[in-house]
């Protein structure tokens, strides 16, 4: 796979990329092409103190309090405050309700968890750990607008991007200036392994929604009546799966099935690892979150109630399913890479602190 080279010279920097989990696959893609773009990074837990000395801390998804590691650039000087870069892969409240509603429980959810969050409030010592933690995990989509308006307000979060075009043109519109920086490929996601395709349809992740479970069990039912080898890692019938035994199944899969939590969600994540490992992904229809992919030409669309139909019928035309598998295989080589998008977000860095620096001489002038 080609990865993106830059064309330009950019100024390093020291850089902290969080680690929200253990073996945090995305913490230790940020990390590796950060250093393959000239930087000097370096991992942090979510729960620590922000490394010393770093020019940028840099956070996504987010798995846990955001806050957290956001707040601490309270305690420096604004001319030695590092940038704080947050990448949004999370999900927004339901598209439907209108932004004054979302925008009222983002800031009620994001209060609540602040008041929650500090280790000498009377409500969390009145009603314990266990409760702390139940509401902790309860309206999280919206505690993430909260939050992020709340530290933009501040100051705190300099540079916000989002993997979605239409989540960010959504926070843009309402007040918080958001970057659309894709998901893209990453290099130790994929490999040729010269595998037998097997598997005739792969589904991978957790059902999370009652109609995504209802969907997977009957598309994936229809298909085993026709005979199809279906594997579902949904850590019910079969683990998860990650890493490089991810990377083996998807060798085996012939197509990879993609069926959204909700109907405005963004499920591209699951094509930057499916595609470069050239299985076909079938979905459903889903909104342009990431609009350089084409229906049609880089993947499969039709209506959950044709789903069935869709996969079968390319199981069936093997040169139809290899023209599209060809055409997603090169747009994840070329175009939507992962450090491509991470040079992206470092060139906001560095346009942003070259500012500041020119501000700063500009002050310091006779």
């Amino acid at each position: 796979m080609n990865d993106f080279q830059p064309h330009r010279i950019v100024p390093s920097y020291k850089v902290a990329v969080v680690q929200w989990v253990e073996s945090d696959e995305l913490a230790r893609a940020l990390y590796q092409e950060l250093a393959a773009l000239g930087h000097d990074p370096q991992y942090f837990w979510c729960e620590d103190p922000l490394p010393p000395g770093v020019d940028v801390v840099f956070t996504f998804a987010p798995y846990g309090h955001f806050l957290r590691i956001a707040s601490q650039l309270e305690q420096y000087k604004p001319e030695r405050r590092p940038v704080l870069v947050h990448w949004n892969t999370e999900g927004m409240p339901d598209l439907r309700l209108p932004w004054w509603s979302v925008r009222t429980l983002g800031r009620m959810r994001s209060w609540a968890e602040r008041l929650f969050d500090q280790p000498s409030s009377p409500v969390r010592k009145l009603l314990g750990s266990r409760i702390t933690a139940w509401q902790s995990s309860r309206m999280l989509r919206f505690r993430y607008i909260g939050d992020y308006h709340y530290a933009y307000a501040r100051g705190w979060l300099q540079v916000f991007a989002d993997s979605s075009a239409v989540y960010a043109q959504i926070h843009s519109r309402h007040g918080l200036p958001t970057h659309y920086f894709p998901w893209g490929a990453v290099p130790e996601w994929s490999a040729d392994l010269g595998l037998e395709r097997d598997i005739d349809v792969l589904w991978m992740g957790k059902r999370g929604t009652k109609r995504r479970g209802e969907l997977l069990d009957r598309i994936t039912g229809e298909l085993r009546r026709q005979g199809k080898t279906v594997y579902i890692a949904d850590n019910e019938e079969q683990p998860y799966i990650f890493g490089a035994e991810r990377t083996h199944y998807l060798n085996r899969a012939k197509i990879v099935l993609n069926i959204t939590r909700t109907w405005y969600d963004d499920n591209f994540s699951r094509f930057a690892m499916a595609a470069p490992n050239r299985a076909l992904i079938v979905s459903e229809p889903m909104l342009p979150h990431c609009p350089e992919y084409e229906a049609g030409v880089h993947y499969v669309s039709a209506p959950p109630a044709q789903l069935a139909d869709a996969i079968l019928y390319y199981l069936e035309h093997e040169a139809k399913r290899a023209r599209i598998v060809e055409n997603a295989w090169r747009l994840l080589a070329t175009d939507l890479t992962m450090r491509r998008s991470v040079q992206r977000v470092m060139d906001e860095v560095a346009s942003l602190l070259c500012r500041a620096n020119a501000t700063s001489h500009h002050q310091v002038e006779p």
